[in-house]
């Protein structure tokens, strides 16, 4: 990667924690480059697939139930985007090859705000990784203004969200299989990552500090 060019991936395997509905983990939650099926946005044409562009810091109101309306583009099947051609052109898109076996690109002209009571009745078929998100948050920054965001620096500003949707998606996971709701279980793990451990330091704040989350996640595991 250099400073002065648009990146890609290495490969599309690259892109997904998911790119498929029966790879997507339903504790997981909503992140930014979710893509969701036969969802309607409005200012463009028809129902089809959508992907989330809001930031995962700006989508909850109170850390847990997400914002009234999330930022998304239209994604659609499209002709091949190689990767080597990411850096030098199709600005307007952000590529998503083998997403549902097929080529798609996310549409930057074509955006709008939909409703989180869709996509709660929407079926999630694709979740990025975090290098996709910093792929995606890079080729739209691009759009919008031509300015270069390297995605090692839109990773180091998200790294601390990342890490704790991990976290999230692990507690969630393990409390359903317990018995508990996920609703309810989201709720428990929002209490205890914005608590204080014995020290007094907000766990989440402790996130922002790599050498410390190895033992804030022991402590987590602790508690399943």
């Amino acid at each position: 990667m250099t400073e002065d060019a648009l990146e890609s991936p290495s490969s599309a395997d690259e892109l997904y924690l998911a790119a498929s509905a029966d790879e997507v983990e339903a504790a997981r939650p909503v992140m930014t480059g979710d893509v969701f099926s036969e969802v309607e946005i409005p200012g463009t044409d028809g129902i089809g697939l959508g992907i989330v562009l809001t930031h995962p810091c700006s989508m909850r109101v109170d850390g847990v139930n997400l914002a009234d309306r999330l930022l998304m583009a239209r994604v659609a099947t499209s002709t091949d985007v190689p990767l080597k051609k990411w850096a030098t052109g199709h600005f307007k898109v952000m590529p998503l090859p083998g997403l549902l076996g097929a080529h798609h690109s996310a549409s930057f002209d074509e955006i709008g705000l939909v409703g989180s009571g869709v996509l709660a009745a929407s079926e999630r078929v694709a979740c990025l990784t975090p290098f996709g998100i910093n792929l995606l948050q890079q080729r739209f920054v691009w759009h919008l203004t031509r300015f270069l965001a390297p995605t090692h620096l839109l990773g180091e500003a998200a790294e601390a969200v990342f890490e704790e949707a991990d976290l999230c998606e692990e507690w969630v996971a393990s409390s359903i299989e317990a018995g508990t709701d996920s609703g309810e279980a989201a709720k428990s793990f929002h209490d205890w990552i914005r608590g204080t451990d014995e020290s007094g330091a907000v766990r989440q704040a402790l996130l922002a500090e790599p050498q410390r989350r190895a033992g804030l996640r022991r402590e987590m595991r602790k508690l399943l």
